[in-house]
């Protein structure tokens, strides 16, 4: 990955606006980098001298620099999957899908897969089918008439990236290899066989879980990921989140082994160019296999973990409840995890907490997701912090939404970590809050966290993954259909966001003191913009991208035009 500029040498970037994210918020003109590290930063008149004959010179001409984002939910090996099946965006009508089906088909052996992504735009899948012209979803006969000798299946949505339900469309040849007839029964209430009024399945499969279950169960004989595909699609992940500014990543939800393999494998070829700290998703069922697990593996990933600069390993993650049903049918086929690259988990309160004591035990920081329970996880964190403090240790929180300011003090005094994702949480799901002011004021309440000393950072969650549409969505909190805000006095200036995704981000792999600033003596991450974040419209900050991205002073991403 050599690159003109960068190297074993040093590079000064001047005459530009360099947002340096120390503590005064400074603004400087020029940064001078040797090696891996910022060797200044300052007027041009202070860090030009510091260029030789042998320096690479940049030029910003104006344009703004940034430390590089740290996206703490990043769940990036997920990107690069998305160019293995055909896309069906832009698509209005079940007349323009099944053209298209008709070029996908062309050249591909009879009895081959055919196999989409969702039906909808890219990143949330929204509004459908009702912005399909007939208003409702193809089915098996549909796709049928074009499809007659190849299996067909159009995926539903990883729900995430919107909410439930998914809906998935498989024809009458893919059905006949599934198994699936008139007879064939739900394996759970939440996933419906679509039947005609001849009981005969159309083909559509609603699946309203959570995590969606189909190919892991009705559907389990559609192709499936493989690991050269994963280490593939991880190397064009980093390479897009570099696009964007990303140079750093903690995936708190944590990673199947599927996924941990894939970036070893671009570790050992020396490919990285996103810092990543992993999480581990454990297999464990039951407390003996989890304390089985931890005295295996846990002397490795306890404290801040185990690894280098680019690659490390910390802690685990560990689900509060779930759904019983979701767990046992997304387990069947492991180590494939499908989309969620983390293995699906249930606990039940009570081995919630004593799974979570055994991590204390082990030194081991734990991450749970706390959209609805975060009530009963803090009662478990406070008990266990009793014999094990916790402070110093960063457990993290991870989707936190509504917080009470008793809450917010117990959040303090654990030394927990916030993680927020506020465009899922306020512009795509924001619509229950336009009619209560209240609500809206107490979700992702990210002033109220400054105000309260609570330690937070923001997650992409991978919809989409440039960080400045997350960004903007704590700047604005405006909801996607009425383009209202939602609780104004929560709203950050675009510097307390800058922030809170930058050494806020660093904070929660404890590489606050190496990187998320651009300060002299640090790792010399950073991003050139192509617009000024602080003067540009602010409706147009989601389209904020990067034209140089630096990752220890070595250039990951340069855009054509600069």
């Amino acid at each position: 990955m050599a690159d003109t500029f960068g190297g074993l040498r040093t590079t000064v970037l001047h005459n530009g606006k360099i947002l340096t994210v120390d503590d005064q918020d400074s603004i400087s003109q020029a940064i001078a980098i040797r090696n891996e590290r910022i060797l200044a930063v300052g007027a041009d008149a202070e860090v030009m001298p510091l260029a030789d004959g042998e320096s690479t010179v940049i030029n910003l001409n104006g344009r703004t620099v940034i430390p590089g984002i740290v996206d703490i939910h990043a769940h990036l090996d997920r990107e690069g999957l998305k160019s293995i099946y055909p896309s069906l965006e832009g698509l209005r009508s079940i007349t323009e899908i099944l053209d298209r089906l008709r070029t996908l088909i062309d050249g591909v052996s009879p009895g081959e897969w055919v196999v989409t992504m969702p039906i909808g735009d890219p990143p949330n899948y929204a509004d459908m089918p009702q912005s399909l012209a007939e208003g409702r979803f193809p089915t098996r006969r549909d796709l049928d008439a074009v499809a007659p000798d190849h299996p067909v299946y159009i995926k539903g949505i990883w729900t995430p990236w919107n909410v439930p339900p998914a809906v998935s469309i498989a024809n009458s040849l893919a059905l006949r290899l599934a198994g699936i007839d008139r007879h064939t029964e739900s394996p759970d209430s939440s996933v419906t066989i679509d039947k005609d009024q001849e009981g005969e399945p159309t083909g559509i499969f609603v699946d309203t879980g959570r995590y969606p279950s189909v190919e892991f169960t009705l559907m389990k004989c559609v192709p499936r990921f493989t690991p050269e595909q994963r280490v593939a699609a991880l190397k064009e992940s980093m390479r897009l989140y570099n696009s964007v500014g990303t140079t750093g990543t903690y995936e708190g939800h944590g990673v199947a082994p599927e996924v941990l393999q894939a970036y070893k494998a671009v570790w050992d070829s020396g490919e990285m160019t996103v810092r990543a700290n992993l999480t581990v998703s454990p297999l464990w069922h039951s407390e003996e296999q989890a304390a089985a697990e931890m005295e295996s593996w846990g002397h490795s990933f306890s404290g801040p973990g185990f690894g280098d600069d680019f690659l490390r390993v910390s802690g685990c993650f560990i689900q509060y409840g779930g759904n019983r049903y979701t767990a046992e049918a997304r387990s069947r086929l492991l180590p494939y995890t499908g989309w969620a690259g983390f293995i699906q988990g249930y606990h039940s309160p009570d081995l919630f907490a004593r799974v979570v004591r055994l991590a204390a035990r082990h030194n081991l920081r734990v991450n749970t997701l706390v959209r609805e329970p975060l009530e009963e996880v803090l009662a478990v964190f406070e008990d266990v912090d009793r014999e094990f403090p916790l402070n110093g240790r960063r457990w993290t929180l991870a989707h936190i939404l509504q917080t009470s300011d008793e809450q917010l003090a117990k959040i303090r005094r654990l030394g927990l970590l916030v993680e927020t994702i506020p465009l899922t949480e306020l512009w795509l799901r924001g619509s229950p809050y336009l009619d209560d002011p209240d609500l809206a004021d107490g979700a992702v309440a990210h002033r109220r966290y400054l105000e309260k000393g609570v330690d937070f950072s923001f997650g992409t969650d991978n919809k989409p993954y440039n960080p400045f549409a997350t960004l903007w969505a704590a700047v604005a909190r405006r909801e996607r259909v009425t383009d209202r805000v939602l609780g104004p006095d929560q709203c950050l200036t675009r510097l307390e966001a800058l922030r809170a995704f930058t050494l806020g981000g660093a904070r929660f792999s404890f590489d606050e003191s190496r990187r998320g600033s651009l300060e002299v003596g640090k790792l010399a991450d950073l991003a050139v913009l192509s617009d000024d974040l602080l003067e540009m419209e602010e409706a147009a900050i989601p389209e904020l991208h990067s034209l140089l991205t630096m990752v220890g002073g070595r250039v990951v991403h340069r855009s054509a035009d600069f």
